[in-house]
């Protein structure tokens, strides 16, 4: 996952959506929408991508560590994501499973990426975004395990 598909997809996600990250950032919904699209003419800017990830994180909302993945995958790192407490029941199984296939995405684009033992630009990018989506399964799986075991420990908070 790029960063910027990482920002598109906390804009998505955060609640309220567009308009409230707009009215945030005192700029029109519309500009926001390009920037964060794929208007060539937009561009949103790295101070505006770091205030908008900023307020995802100060939100708690989903994929609010989406944007520093990105830019920690990008560098060979990652986030240890910290448990969220969450409404909904903690489900091992489909979380587990998300695991699985994301890891077979990975497996898949390296594989057909070197059928020809060449690793062109498109194949770099096709494997490392299937291994960011993976590193995004496994941690959202860690967080699962986590929030699990802390329900069955009363009065134990996790970190």
């Amino acid at each position: 996952m790029s960063p910027q598909d990482a920002i598109a997809l906390i804009v998505k996600s955060f609640p309220g959506g567009l308009d409230v990250i707009a009215e945030e950032l005192d700029k029109p919904r519309e500009t926001l929408r390009k920037e964060i699209g794929d208007d060539p003419k937009f561009k949103l800017g790295l101070a505006q991508a770091v205030k908008i990830s900023n307020l995802a994180i100060a939100k708690r909302s989903p994929n609010c560590y989406a944007f520093v993945n990105a830019i920690a995958a990008a560098g060979g790192g990652f986030i240890r994501l910290p448990v969220v407490d969450m409404a909904a029941p903690v489900n091992l199984q489909r979380s587990m499973s998300d695991v699985i296939r994301e890891m077979s995405d990975v497996a898949t684009s390296t594989i057909e990426g070197d059928s020809d033992n060449v690793i062109s630009d498109n194949d770099r990018d096709a494997a490392l975004r299937e291994i960011s989506e993976a590193r995004a399964a496994l941690q959202s799986h860690e967080q699962n395990i986590l929030r699990k075991h802390a329900a069955g420990k009363p009065g134990l908070r996790v970190a």
